[in-house]
């Protein structure tokens, strides 16, 4: 009787053969949080990620006010903070991937994914899905259905709705950011799989994080513990 491979021993194999990755990240900073560890074990063995950010991160405001010491943010000012949060995720990248990781910014409106999507907007869809037709990757990354933030929520569905435009079959992951309350009490549902990572990677890790400076000014503590030995994923085939 031959034994089904478990999520984790099927990831590892696909990350030791150096696959073609696509990533996609709601918002400037989801790529390391979420997958910092991922993209260098990808990276490591050969293989090629492209993360397509959904927004600038552009909408952001009690770090910005608190940063550029304004209370007042208007469209000027969040396009330049967008800017700003665009060319710290470059850092990040580069940080992860050495130069070996290519990405894309969407500029779709920061806190809007889901209404767009609720819309009936499909334009996201038919982007991603090119994205899926011309790289044909082996694994899809996109956040988790039961993130607490509506971006990540929306970017999944979109994400599932690409796939089944482009028809394209794939392994997929997905990656919990912003953890529901109801989650963190019951401690449920469990990742279906931890990607562990060497002391290295973590450092590396915690480095491409600290790109976000924008970001650190608030929530430095939070986003540095997930830098840690281990990197929750769902496996989706």
């Amino acid at each position: 009787m031959v034994t089904a491979p478990t999520p984790s021993s099927r990831l590892t194999e696909i990350i030791a053969r150096g696959p073609s990755v696509i990533i996609l990240a709601p918002h400037p900073d989801d790529e390391c949080l979420g997958t910092g560890g991922l993209i260098q074990q990808v990276v490591e063995n050969g293989g090629k990620v492209h993360v397509i950010f959904i927004t600038n991160g552009d909408n952001n405001p009690w770090p910005q006010r608190f940063v550029e010491r304004r209370w007042s943010i208007g469209p000027i000012e969040r396009q330049r903070w967008g800017q700003r949060r665009k060319i710290e995720a470059e850092k990040s990248l580069q940080v992860l991937g050495e130069g070996k990781v290519t990405c894309e910014f969407l500029e779709l409106p920061d806190a809007g994914i889901l209404q767009l999507w609720q819309s009936g907007d499909r334009q996201l869809s038919r982007k991603i899905a090119e994205r899926l037709s011309k790289i044909n990757p082996d694994l899809f990354v996109t956040p988790c259905e039961f993130d607490r933030h509506s971006d990540h929520r929306a970017t999944q569905a979109y994400g599932l709705d690409a796939i089944k435009i482009s028809n394209h079959g794939c392994d997929r992951l997905t990656y919990l950011i912003h953890r529901p309350w109801g989650m963190k009490i019951l401690n449920s549902p469990k990742p279906d799989l931890f990607l562990a990572l060497t002391e290295s990677q973590q450092q590396k890790k915690l480095a491409a994080i600290q790109c976000h400076e924008t970001q650190m000014a608030l929530s430095r503590s939070r986003f540095c513990k997930f830098a840690k030995s281990q990197e929750p994923f769902n496996f989706h085939t």
